[in-house]
């Protein structure tokens, strides 16, 4: 398989050859494309250096002082609810994400 760029014919047979090792000294190869991906979008390889241009325009919801009032959902709490009351939560069941 040729492609338009000659580093991608020379990294992919070498890339193919590290699989098939792997695959050889006992890993699946699922297995072995997964940590070669991890290994090669780990700090070590990644050199992309974040462009503090590019972050998002500041917004209220998440740039606060510490001396910002307290949100919750956006809305100002005005106090405890009742003894009693019901709200979301008592509606929400635990995900327990282990089949019995």
């Amino acid at each position: 398989m040729s492609s338009d760029s000659p580093i991608h014919d020379f990294v992919l047979p070498r890339l193919a050859a590290l699989v098939t090792d792997t695959v050889a000294a006992g890993a699946t190869r699922e297995v072995a494309v997964a940590v070669i991906i991890d290994l090669i979008t780990s700090s070590r390889f990644d050199t992309a250096a974040p462009d503090p241009l590019a972050d998002s325009a500041p917004h209220a919801d998440w740039d606060r002082t510490a001396d910002a009032p307290l949100m919750v959902g956006g809305v100002i709490p005005v106090g405890a609810p009742a003894i009693g009351a019901q709200d979301e939560a008592d509606f929400v069941r635990p995900f327990n994400p282990v089949q019995e």
